[in-house]
């Protein structure tokens, strides 16, 4: 179903405009408690175009401010929204936040958690609303996390793009067939998905990185345990062992060297300070190496001497760096 329209407040009268405006919010955007400043003239106009489930507006208006009844309409969908501010300033109360939202500025919601809106001053917006389950999944999880909107000026790469778009869309809602709106619409929620995938996954990543810290400082205090596997260190955390083995993805080396490596520095460090009462083997076997012959050959190939070499040496300091291969001969 298709429903294109142009519709303002001008010709009525004033104690009919607002009633009629708040009757068209509820049908082209979400059922808003609207209030005005009574000492004001209150203006307001809309263009519109819908398409099945999808709704297109480029709303303009005066002062006026919106709050959600306490609970959702009976059978009211679920839907995320883009508001893309062209002029004006807004305050969005949304999930228990105010959100300041300025020109150029883009900010993607979930009706669930918007709370209600002020705009402090005229303003002139495009907004798109679409039922959650039309969203590309990563930006309809991402739209119940974002806690800002987000600047599309220029410079903004990928958002200003994808904020260009939603223009574009707006402003040749006349001159689009049904296939032409679908196809820009999906071309903009594409780019705006990929715009804003830094941001989605930035508290993803920090989880990532403070798990990893957690799983270091587990291996560096029970590096001694010889059951200390990928396995046990999931169990130990109550993770599965492919998260283990995730947190280690992004390092450049994977859980087992991890162990191996921090195990054969430790033993390092033993060797360079023992005395007459210390073996290699005694080393080797109290952190973790049970098999002498490949403990000797890691311990020479990470730090270029072997492990009676450093013990006999009894060299205390840092650890030395990896020597150099040795340079080809001139033929």
């Amino acid at each position: 179903m298709t429903e294109a329209g142009v519709w303002s407040t001008r010709g009525l009268a004033q104690a009919a405009a607002f009633d009629a405006w708040t009757e068209k919010m509820s049908e082209l955007h979400l059922a808003w408690s609207l209030s005005f400043p009574k000492q004001e003239r209150f203006e307001a106009a809309v263009r519109y175009r819908r398409l099945d489930t999808l709704t297109i507006a480029d709303f303009r208006g005066g002062r006026f401010a919106g709050r959600r009844p306490a609970a959702s309409q009976p059978g009211s969908e679920r839907l995320v929204g883009v508001l893309m501010n062209l002029s004006g300033r807004l305050v969005c109360r949304y999930a228990g936040e105010e959100l300041f939202v300025g020109p150029n500025d883009l900010l993607v919601w979930d009706s669930e958690l918007a709370e209600g809106f002020d705009g402090v001053e005229p303003h002139r917006e495009v907004s798109l609303l679409l039922p959650r389950e039309r969203v590309p999944e990563g930006l309809a999880d991402g739209a119940s996390g974002f806690t800002s909107a987000v600047c599309a000026g220029a410079g903004s790469g990928l958002v200003a793009v994808a904020a260009h778009q939603l223009q574009a869309i707006a402003r040749e809602l006349d001159h689009l067939d049904d296939a032409g709106l679908a196809i820009t619409c999906q071309a903009f929620f594409d780019t705006l998905d990929a715009a804003l995938a830094p941001a989605r996954q930035r508290p993803a990543r920090r989880a990532r990185e403070s798990l990893l810290v957690r799983l270091r400082q587990y291996i560096e205090d029970n590096l001694d345990d010889p059951g200390l596997y990928a396995s046990s260190i999931a169990a130990a955390h109550g993770i599965s062992v492919r998260t283990v083995h995730l947190a280690f993805a992004g390092t450049g080396t994977t859980v087992s060297r991890w162990i191996r490596d921090r195990r054969l520095r430790v033993c390092y460090r033993e060797l360079a300070r023992g005395g007459a009462h210390q073996t290699v083997t005694d080393i080797a076997f109290r952190w973790g190496f049970n098999d002498m012959a490949h403990f000797s050959r890691t311990f020479k190939q990470a730090f270029g001497v072997t492990p009676s070499g450093v013990l006999s040496r009894g060299y205390v300091g840092d650890l030395p760096p990896k020597p150099a291969a040795p340079a080809r001969k001139r033929r």
